[in-house]
């Protein structure tokens, strides 16, 4: 599966949060921003069906 590197704005202080968290739940930012993308597309599913 071919991987795209993406660029995305965020607050600082949400960022280290985040990074912060997800470290807490033994994760890490990128692992959780992939799990969000996909969820996002499976509650989506009909909507990309139809594009």
């Amino acid at each position: 599966m071919a991987q795209k590197v993406v660029n995305i704005r965020v607050d600082d202080q949400k960022w280290e949060r985040f990074k912060k968290i997800a470290k807490h739940n033994e994760s890490d930012a990128s692992k959780e921003i992939r799990k969000a993308i996909n969820k996002y597309l499976s509650e989506n599913a009909q909507l990309d069906l139809k594009m």
